[in-house]
């Protein structure tokens, strides 16, 4: 992997001192890079070894600026695995956010709600997750999520009186969305959320040291629980309709950092 060129481009392109966090938006939710002063934007693509991402709804851009007083690099969109891309290159971005010093990462992901009581636009807090059918991960004992940085995501809920849980997110390789039978399964596998991202990066953050959380926004009931056809053009519009809550929650985290 290409990681010094990658990481000396962005030098070069972007400012990258004194980062407070970078934030990983997924499916939807680009909308933080575009309040940031004194923004620095770049587009994946033209980074040395960068994967670029094919799926509609990820910008694929890099940015840095300041938001409420605080330095942020913002990944606006991801990549994933089954856009046919290696594991190592799906986590490249993982690599470089370490290769620059930053020490705390959040991610985001729009999923598809397992747990009935978690209504499409419902908010997530990440604790664990599992991967069944993806056979180079091994479930670790202890949460991979940063119980402060989790904590800190619950008081900025509390401040901003955005209603948040806690969950369980199930990893699936993709690209199709689950059935009925697979949604079943990963219900009685403890999963509240299912999606197609976030469980690499978490991997690779905890191997390199990086402190992460991760905010799952529930886009859609899965498979089999409303009888309804699911489509990418619904998480696009749920991500979109429930915006203004997860914005509030953002401002208040990234206050308390």
């Amino acid at each position: 992997m290409k990681v010094e060129q990658a990481k000396k481009y962005i030098e070069i392109k972007l400012d990258t001192k004194d980062v407070s966090i970078a934030v990983v938006l997924g499916s939807g939710l680009s909308f933080l890079e575009d309040s940031l002063e004194g923004l620095k934007k770049i587009s994946t693509a033209d980074i040395p070894g960068y994967p670029v991402s094919t799926v509609i709804g990820h910008k694929g851009t890099m940015s840095t600026g300041t938001y409420l007083g605080k330095r942020l690099l913002i990944m606006a969109g991801r990549v994933h695995y089954y856009e046919g891309y290696s594991y190592e290159e799906v986590v490249f971005p993982t690599y470089i956010i370490h290769s620059l010093g930053i020490k705390k990462l959040l991610l985001t992901n729009a999923a598809g709600g397992v747990n009935r009581n978690y209504a499409p636009g419902s908010l997530i807090i990440l604790d664990s997750y599992i991967a069944p059918f993806s056979k180079i991960y091994k479930n670790p004992v202890t949460s991979p999520y940063s119980d402060k940085l989790n904590a800190l995501l619950e008081k900025a809920a509390g401040i901003s009186n955005v209603r948040v849980s806690r969950g369980c997110y199930a990893y699936m390789t993709g690209p199709s969305f689950e059935t009925k039978a697979e949604i079943d399964f990963l219900r009685l596998s403890g999963a509240d959320a299912v999606g197609m991202s976030t469980v690499p990066e978490t991997v690779w953050a905890k191997e390199l040291g990086i402190e992460t959380a991760c905010v799952s926004r529930i886009s859609n009931f899965a498979a089999g629980i409303t009888g309804s056809s699911l489509s990418h053009k619904e998480v696009l519009e749920t991500s979109a309709g429930s915006q203004e809550s997860f914005i509030t929650l953002l401002k208040e985290f990234i206050k308390l950092i």
